[in-house]
């Protein structure tokens, strides 16, 4: 994840494609989470496994929080960059990059840019 090139695509979209943009993330990345309880990679790393979910949890709970700002009260959302770095610095910490690197794809692809 390029959280500079994430901010700027996040930034250029409207508050509703924002929106759409950060849920479609937040599902992709469920979907995703399913991959580690597969058996051949769950068998030996149970340690690792539940370091990930951990790290997972954590951005889909940051995510939920800039979203639920956004239901509520627009005012009291991260700026786009915050959030960015937030991602990263949760995903780096976890190893879980690539769960989020491939959630934003998908949400690129289906919300487009904002431009």
């Amino acid at each position: 994840m390029n959280p500079e090139v994430f901010s700027k695509w996040l930034a250029s979209l409207s508050i509703p494609a924002r929106i759409r943009a950060l849920t479609l993330i937040y599902s992709s990345l469920t979907v995703y989470t399913r991959e580690l309880f597969l058996p051949d990679r769950a068998k030996g790393n149970e340690r690792v496994i539940l370091d990930m979910l951990h790290g997972l949890n954590e951005v889909h709970h940051t995510i939920a929080n800039w979203l639920a700002a956004y239901a509520t009260d627009e005012s009291k959302a991260f700026p786009v960059d915050v959030l960015s770095q937030q991602l990263l610095q949760i995903t780096k910490r976890y190893r879980v990059e690539g769960f989020l690197t491939s959630s934003i794809e998908f949400a690129q692809k289906a919300v487009g840019s904002g431009n």
